[in-house]
């Protein structure tokens, strides 16, 4: 082909053409080849190439290196990557002994004792199959999709932790407004003695004002006669003797009045309140994780299994445990309705190690915080108690329902009354939802009992005694209910954070197994008669299970 409007006007076949000329509609031999460009110049081109500062360092290959080619469209074969270290250089060695691509100062520098030094350019047929392109795209794919679950997965991990973040700093706040209330009614109780103290002697003083007052009017009107007495020697006498008596008994009455006019009030701080304050740093702990665990699909076997003792001396009837459930350290607190006591079994001695009186029946208890629990109570009442070295009652909220099952998630109560509803309530009090019908307007439950949380904390579980275990979402809303011939009369409900609920039948006398997401039976643990309460310790594998009018409380390890 010959050459057009350019300076090369001769009748020379041209092999390759000059990329540039080319899009200028110019036809000019190729002398140089850029490895980073992957194009063609001509002389002139190349020396305009080489003029721009970035484009210095790129590689060129003269045309000798790429002529045997012969056609445009067949590059030369050449790594185009810059070495990381050595930014002016080209990947172009592979290092068999090392399985890496380097360049030629990395081989002078730290591949000097290699025997496997290989061009790439001279040998990439020997070094590399197109079967190995293809496998190698698969496994980017692979790799990026796991790098991409991962992403979204911590990014689902941020952010629950930031929703865990705004619970707990709301549950400091709450706390702190708590602490305002219980300090704001410190300081009623403190004036209200102070006015009592007050009113009592102001009365005092005021009556010995008033009797004051008498004296004085007695005194003036016999100074009164007296003087008018003036000239009747025997009305002046008369006048003078019972103006004398008058003066002994007021001088009598007066030093009795002023030996207690030196009154005062005096308020003397409580320091201890101050200076316990003082030696604290925070509101409470903080833990920086929850414990995960892996979830399990298989029914749990049993181990070993011990009846425990949980009757005190002072206890007056015999134990009826209604509810349970297990503390951070591995304690069990046990709600003794029949004694109106929480007591606090020791996960580690099998031991009552505390206890505290509470003003009715306890019937559920869940925790709230790893220092503090709430336990509902027979008079419509949730009492919170200090999980402290000893555990004693604190602040309590009076509701205008019955109080029998009893769950706590992400700062709200779910309450159940024994009967047909299901309430949310806020950790101050507040009622939030109301929960009955489902949404055609059929009645949920019969005979409500215990409630848990899932263990995705996604779902609330209902023991209903009539109905089976009911399902509903963190809102309250109707999602579903087991029932199956092996559980009957559903009491007691808690989930092993692993995926799995176990609930135990009253009649049945058994705990069932049921997988969360399938809601499928698993497997089933025989226990004695009439189990009302269930609860489980992923942490030491440990199942608690109380029973109706029974002094002992029956532990499992499971396996």
């Amino acid at each position: 082909m010959a050459a057009k409007g350019g300076d090369n006007a001769s009748d020379e076949i041209i092999d390759i053409k000059c990329c540039v000329c080319a899009g200028k509609n110019i036809i000019r031999q190729a002398e140089k080849y850029c490895v980073e460009c992957q194009d063609y110049y001509c002389i002139p081109c190349t020396d305009m190439h080489k003029a721009f500062p970035l484009m210095r360092g790129h590689k060129l290959l003269d045309k000798a290196d790429f002529s045997t080619h012969g056609l445009q469209s067949s590059l030369p074969c050449f790594p185009t990557e810059r070495c990381s270290i050595h930014k002016a250089k080209l990947l172009d060695m592979f290092c068999k002994n090392h399985d890496e691509v380097v360049c030629a100062t990395c081989v002078a520098i730290n591949h000097r004792a290699c025997q496997n030094i290989h061009s790439i350019p001279d040998e990439v047929d020997n070094l590399y199959k197109q079967s190995a392109s293809d496998k190698t795209k698969k496994q980017l794919l692979a790799a990026k999709k796991t790098v991409e679950d991962t992403k979204k997965a911590k990014q689902q991990i941020l952010s629950e932790l930031k929703k865990q973040k705004q619970r707990e700093t709301d549950s400091i706040t709450n706390y702190r407004k708590e602490l305002e209330a219980e300090l704001k009614r410190l300081e009623t109780e403190s004036l209200k003695e102070v006015d009592a103290q007050y009113n009592c002697m102001e009365r005092d003083l005021q009556s010995e004002i008033t009797e004051t007052e008498k004296h004085i009017d007695v005194l003036e009107q016999s100074a009164a006669k007296l003087q008018k007495s003036n000239g009747n020697k025997a009305q002046e006498f008369v006048c003078v003797k019972i103006a004398q008596k008058n003066v002994i008994k007021t001088g009598s009455s007066t030093s009795t009045i002023q030996k207690q006019t030196d009154e005062k009030i005096s308020f003397s701080a409580d320091m201890k309140i101050k200076n316990y304050l003082k030696q604290l740093k925070a509101l409470g702990q903080l833990s920086t994780a929850e414990a995960t665990y892996k979830p399990r699909t298989t029914a749990y076997t049993v181990k070993q299994q011990r009846n425990i003792d949980i009757q005190l001396k002072e206890d007056i009837r015999t134990c009826y445990i209604y509810g349970s459930c297990f503390t951070e350290d591995g304690s069990l607190l046990l709600a003794d309705i029949n004694n109106n006591k929480l007591k606090r079994l020791s996960g580690s001695t099998d031991t009552l190690i505390d206890h505290v009186d509470l003003e009715e029946g306890p019937i559920a208890v869940c925790l709230t915080s790893q220092l503090e629990a709430a336990v509902s109570l027979n008079n419509k009442t949730i009492q919170f108690v200090s999980l402290g070295n000893k555990v004693a009652t604190t602040r309590k909220l009076k509701m205008d329902h019955p109080c029998v099952g009893l769950a706590f998630n992400d700062g709200k109560f779910f309450i159940s009354d024994q009967y047909r509803t299901v309430y949310i309530h806020d950790i101050s009090g507040t009622m939030l939802n109301k929960i009955t019908t489902d949404i055609s307007g059929n009645p949920i439950f019969s005979n409500s009992k215990h409630i848990s949380v899932s263990t995705n904390r996604d779902r609330v579980y209902v023991a209903d005694n009539d109905k089976g275990v009911i399902t509903l979402d963190i809102q309250g809303n109707y999602l579903s209910t087991f029932t199956d011939p092996d559980l009957v009369r559903p009491w007691g409900v808690c989930t092993d954070k692993r995926g799995n609920i176990l609930v135990c039948g009253f009649e049945s006398s058994n705990i069932v197994q049921i997988s969360e997401y399938s809601k499928t039976k698993l497997g089933i643990i025989k226990t004695k008669q009439y189990p009302v309460s269930v609860c489980f310790s992923p942490h030491q594998n440990k199942l608690a299970v109380t029973h109706y009018n029974s002094n002992t409380v029956n532990v499992y390890e499971l396996e």
